[in-house]
């Protein structure tokens, strides 16, 4: 067999061999090549910030490789490859096989993984690139290999990076002073920081001013901190003489980048220095302040602030600014910035006089200014020191505490002096400004002319002046129509005078003027029908009582009839009612000037408690040339006058079974029981009630005995104690008091009398005193009645007093079992 593959071999070698020489040609498609790995090969395993070195077998199947380019696509994955090349046994690195044979060929590079790796299997891909002979297209073509797939196996990670602030040295930190800042900042993390930065934030609160003028500065070399790197910074600062002693604090702010160029979350690190106060520096403080007079606005003053060097050396170049002036308060009334003081030595004071005006505007009320004091000391450091008055300013002659002028409508005339309905009449008055401050876009206008007998001659809204300055006046005329159916006599115009003061704020005084003698020729005239006078028939409303209600009706108007009246008298909350019939009558008529009275009987409601109700009177009525509403259609005037007419509640307070004594007849001089009822009739709470008494008894409790509120149609059991001053028939007056619903205090007073018997004084036979002896035996004592009378006088007793009786204690007992559970209720 061995040997007929020789032959055949022999054969196409020869054929060959004959075609080359014969010049034909013979074509063989050439096989396709492809890599494969060269035995068994494992995922490559990564760790970040670390490089591995890969050797990986690979044979060509189906062809030679010749002259390969091999690279690494590591786009997307967190690491590189370098150093790329090819080796095989029996070649060396400065010979190295020139193409992938059959035969094992080993690629082997450099796989630097990225510190910033994360956890994870990432792909990777590895293409051999050479160039064979198309057949097809008869040139040198470029193909593009393949090494079989292969993952990278990464299964720990770095630490971040972590920026930290260490050893803060902050020596020699004295008000006034240069010292230096000094701090340590240290990546903590596994990660190198690029492009890191940090910046102090805190100085100005601090009282701290900055010696360098890169505020944004960097850490380490080039910004570069590798894992577990420290650098020192060292910043020079002045602690400023207006910085305050004590614990300040500082932020550290921190920023940087990975190796990715991806952004390491911002550091904020707060550190905590102290400054110390400087014994040597000198130190002014206001000992006082005065100004002379009134700070009224508009005026002149000179603040006085005496001021003292506490410190411990001499304060120089002094000067004082008063803060917070504006038009509403304080203007200054010197033309520098500050005014200069001069120098003070320790322990010694000197006056700062500041010249200021009171402004025009001030409104009066304590005002807020702030004295800011600059000094230096031998140094030439500088110092301030501020401290806030409080001044009381007077509003300005002609203005009010809130800073309002005084505006006044003054010389008021008319033209004509009797102007006739549908004619025309000018009003002209003085508008005075009282002040001594100036007012602006001034407007005078005719409010709810609507309403009245007037319109404006021209559509004009109002009249406007542009400035009335303090202390002037301006004449304002207003041309005015007079409607037809204006009534003769007086008529009102209010006039609003609306303005702005210096300080731009709006303004606006009211004021009523008067049209006099207002003439009407009747023809287009209307009455006006008023209650001139009324009364009552009897002097007290009571609740609950009936009265007869008299008033006048007066046709107010000169030569105009009102007639077909229809008057309605009503109450809104029904306190005063009709008792019978209609609470509407009519008249015929009420001539020009006439007046008649009118009556109706009206009753107070029972439940009405003590105060003015209103009672309305409505006419509705006629007159010649009325003409029809041209919304309604009706013809005729409606004119309501209301007037008050005050009502008195009926407390209708009741005392009842007064009872004085205990269980026997009181005695002279001794403690006993009386006992009452009290009833609420009235229709409204009676409030604070007490009980006294008066005549030949005292109350053991002082001098009243309280019982408080009782309402409407409640009952009280009373129970007090009081001492008889009388022997025999004694009697009393019980007082009981009460406020009503107006809080006026009414007394009722009851009756009462009671027999009292004398004291018990023991006597001794034998005379006075406590001597003598006592008898064995009485004597036998003759019997008043005969023994069958006595008899019957206690069996008549017995059957009248002991139902009597029972029934009181039954009657006592129950009302004190009714009391305790009200009070326990109310509780």
């Amino acid at each position: 067999m061995k040997k007929a593959r020789k032959i055949l071999m022999l054969i196409v070698i020869f054929a060959l061999i004959i075609s080359n020489l014969s010049g034909t040609s013979l074509s063989v498609k050439a096989a396709t090549t492809s890599l494969s790995f060269s035995g068994e090969v494992k995922d490559i395993v990564g760790i970040p910030g670390k490089t591995v070195h890969v050797k990986l077998p690979v044979r060509a199947i189906g062809g030679y490789i010749s002259e390969p380019r091999i690279s690494v696509n590591t786009k997307d994955a967190p690491f590189s490859a370098e150093n790329i090349t090819l080796s095989a046994e029996g070649y060396s690195t400065s010979n190295p096989p020139q193409g992938i044979y059959a035969a094992t060929t080993y690629i082997e590079f450099d796989l630097k993984v990225k510190e910033t790796a994360k956890i994870g299997t990432y792909p990777l891909k590895i293409d051999v690139k050479f160039m064979d002979y198309s057949d097809e297209e008869e040139k040198m073509k470029e193909i593009t290999l393949q090494v079989p797939s292969l993952d990278v196996v990464i299964s720990e990670e770095k630490e971040p990076i972590q920026l930290t602030v260490d050893n803060v040295v902050f020596d020699n930190a004295i008000i006034g002073n240069d010292t230096e800042l000094s701090f340590v900042i240290k990546n903590e993390g596994e990660v190198t920081a690029l492009n890191t930065r940090f910046s102090v934030e805190g100085y100005e609160a601090a009282g701290i001013s900055p010696k360098y003028s890169k505020l944004n500065q960097e850490a380490g070399y080039n910004g570069k901190l590798s894992a577990g790197e420290s650098y020192q910074v060292k910043l020079p600062v002045r602690i400023l003489s207006t910085a305050t002693a004590g614990s300040k604090t500082l932020t550290i702010n921190m920023t940087s980048k990975d190796i990715d160029g991806a952004e390491a979350p911002k550091v904020e690190n707060k550190i905590y220095i102290n400054i110390d106060e400087n014994s040597n520096a000198p130190k002014i403080e206001i000992d006082s302040t005065k100004h002379a007079g009134e700070l009224k606005a508009g005026s002149t003053f000179n603040l006085v602030t005496t001021l003292r060097n506490t410190g411990a050396s001499e304060a120089k170049d002094i000067e004082v600014e008063i803060e917070g002036l504006g038009v509403e308060s304080f203007l200054p009334n010197y033309t520098t910035k500050t005014v200069k003081i001069g120098n003070l030595k320790q322990n010694k004071k000197i006056d700062a006089k500041v010249p200021l005006i009171v402004s025009k505007e001030a409104k009066g009320g304590l005002k807020t200014v702030t004295v800011k004091i600059s000094y230096k000391d031998n140094k030439g450091n500088s110092y301030t020191a501020t401290n806030v008055l409080y001044l009381e300013v007077t509003a300005a002659d002609g203005v009010s505490s809130e800073g309002k002028p005084n505006i006044v409508i003054s010389n008021v005339t008319q033209s004509p002096n009797s102007p006739n309905a549908g004619g025309r009449v000018d009003i002209t008055f003085d508008l005075i400004n009282k002040s001594k401050i100036d007012i602006h876009e001034i407007k005078i206008v005719a409010t709810n002319l609507s309403n009245t007998n007037f319109s404006p001659v021209n559509s004009d809204p109002y009249q406007y002046l542009e400035k009335l300055e303090g202390g002037k006046k301006a004449r304002i005329t207003m041309p005015l129509l007079v409607s037809n159916e204006a009534a003769e006599g007086v008529h009102t115009l209010e006039i609003k005078c609306e303005y702005k003061d210096n300080s731009g704020t709006p303004q606006s005084d009211p004021a009523t003027i008067y049209v006099l003698d207002v003439q009407n020729n009747g023809a287009a005239s209307k009455p006006k029908l008023i209650i001139s006078n009324f009364t009552t028939d009897i002097e007290e409303l009571r609740a609950g009582s009936t009265f007869n209600f008299l008033f006048d009706i007066y046709n107010t108007h000169s030569n105009v009839d009102a007639k077909n009246i229809k008057v309605t008298v009503s109450q809104a909350e029904n306190v005063f009612s009709v008792t019978k019939g209609s609470n509407t009558f009519y008249i015929d008529r009420i001539s020009a000037g006439e007046t008649k009275q009118n009556s109706i009987e009206l009753k107070v409601k029972s439940d009405a408690v003590t105060k003015a109700y209103p009672l309305e009177i409505k006419f509705e009525y006629e007159y010649a040339g009325a003409e029809a509403n041209p919304t309604t259609g009706e013809i005729g005037e409606k004119v309501t006058e209301t007037i008050n007419l005050q009502a008195v509640e009926n407390s209708r307070p009741v005392v009842n079974n007064i009872y004085v004594g205990s269980w026997g007849t009181p005695t002279v001089n001794q403690p006993t029981a009386v006992t009452f009822e009290f009833y609420n009739m009235g229709k409204s709470t009676l409030n604070n009630v007490y009980a006294t008494v008066e005549g030949d008894y005292t109350l053991t409790t002082g001098n009243m005995y309280y019982i408080g509120n009782v309402q409407s149609g409640a009952s009280e059991y009373v129970e007090m104690e009081i001492i008889p001053t009388l022997e025999g028939t004694a009697k009393g007056n019980l007082v009981i008091s009460f406020e009503d619903s107006n809080g006026e205090e009414v007394k009722v007073t009851k009756e009462f009398e009671s027999v009292v018997q004398g004291e018990f004084v023991p006597e001794f036979p034998g005379g006075e005193g406590t001597g003598g002896e006592f008898p064995m035996e009485n004597p036998v004592k003759e019997p008043i009645l005969p023994i069958w009378l006595f008899v019957i006088i206690q069996a008549a007793v017995l059957v009248v007093v002991i139902p009597v009786t029972r029934k009181i204690v039954l009657s006592l007992h129950l009302r004190k079992l009714r009391k305790k559970e009200d009070l326990e209720l109310g509780e």
